[in-house]
């Protein structure tokens, strides 16, 4: 098993703030996307060009949006030791199992037996 490198805080940083900016560009477009469906439940004409641009930006901002996300998941993972599989390994814990089991090995060299 290999251990992935502890992301520097700059890497962690960015990949909040790019969360942060696409967060804010996705709730931009929904108040326009507000904005075109209240202009049209008043009946007033709308620009196709422009709504089909609007619902394509924000279609586009989602997925932006999501992989940002997945991206900033990752880093904060990284940061809490957490790999890909969703389990972080305890190294204080393993370095300690280890040392019992050395010591075990060691005793029994000399005497024959295992200790418990």
């Amino acid at each position: 098993m290999t251990t992935q490198p502890v992301p520097p805080l700059d890497e962690l940083a960015e990949a909040e703030a790019l969360f942060a900016s696409v967060h804010r560009s996705l709730a931009e477009l929904r108040e326009a996307l507000e904005s075109l469906k209240e202009r049209a439940k008043t009946g007033e004409e709308i620009d196709a060009t422009t709504a089909s641009k609007t619902v394509t930006q924000l279609s586009e901002t989602v997925a932006r949006c999501q992989k940002a996300g997945l991206i900033l998941n990752d880093c904060r993972n990284k940061q809490a030791g957490i790999v890909r599989g969703g389990y972080a390994l305890d190294m204080d814990q393993a370095r300690a199992d280890i040392g019992c089991k050395l010591d075990r090995l060691r005793c029994s060299i000399g005497s024959g037996e295992f200790p418990e």
